[in-house]
């Protein structure tokens, strides 16, 4: 007869099964830093990482982790193929905006959270822990905020999907900061994005939008009445440099 053990041992094994996490953010160097700071915490095993979310499928297939925790493009655009299954991982977007901007479009993609860059480490550590056993992972102190400012942007957000339903999530940030009158160099910035990236996205949304100018793409975004997003940025403290 196979022994079933104790209960403190039946316990014990409990906590030792930590949750894997696969970590996707296109900033190879905050990245690897997040997957450190992950690692750090025994409730979590971090079985990979990767600045290329068009390898994050292959990793996917590989690693089997429970947790896919990456950033709000790489989970929302169809051909990366992190939106969730019934039978994958989890996915939690780590937004560096407003997570009421993203809270709603990520919550019907079926992702399982949405966490905001001003979040703690260590309470990022204990959502990602629970999210096993969460319907929804959200930062607890950040929700009633989250929530108004999702309840405030509804409208407005449904006016651009009108204009715009070719829009990804990303791209409707950048129309919000084109239509402040940023440059390429300065969207890159607040969005931490290359200013390759950034171009590649302004040239998308005037080709979506079927304008040929940033001015004409501002007054679309102006007449939906799209708010100014608050973009923050995770501090965490990076791996020491030459270590793995």
């Amino acid at each position: 007869m196979a022994r079933i053990g104790t209960p403190f041992e039946r316990a014990r094994t409990i906590t030792l099964m930590s949750v894997r996490v696969l970590v996707v953010d296109p900033q190879p160097f905050f990245c690897e830093s997040l997957a450190s700071a992950l690692q750090e915490d025994e409730r979590l095993e971090v079985v990979g990482w990767t600045a290329d979310p068009h390898d994050a499928g292959r990793l996917l297939s590989s690693l089997g982790p429970d947790v896919i925790l990456c950033e709000l493009e790489s989970a929302t655009t169809p051909e990366f193929g992190l939106l969730p299954r019934d039978d994958g991982p989890k996915v939690i977007v780590l937004t560096r905006g407003h997570e009421g901007d993203a809270l709603l479009p990520v919550a019907a993609a079926g992702a399982a959270g949405c966490i905001g860059h001003d979040i703690g480490i260590g309470d990022l550590c204990g959502l990602v822990a629970d999210a096993g056993d969460s319907g929804f992972v959200v930062n607890p102190e950040r929700l009633g905020d989250a929530l108004r400012r999702a309840a405030t942007h509804a409208e407005p957000n449904t006016q651009i999907t009108g204009e715009a339903n070719k829009l990804t999530i990303r791209e409707r940030e950048v129309l919000v900061l084109l239509s402040e009158g940023l440059d390429n160099g300065a969207i890159a910035t607040r969005l931490h994005l290359s200013a390759h990236t950034a171009r590649t996205h302004v040239a998308n949304i005037l080709r979506k939008l079927g304008v040929g100018s940033r001015a004409e793409a501002a007054r679309i975004a102006l007449r939906a009445g799209a708010g100014d997003p608050e973009v923050s940025v995770l501090r965490i403290k990076g791996p020491k440099l030459g270590e793995r």
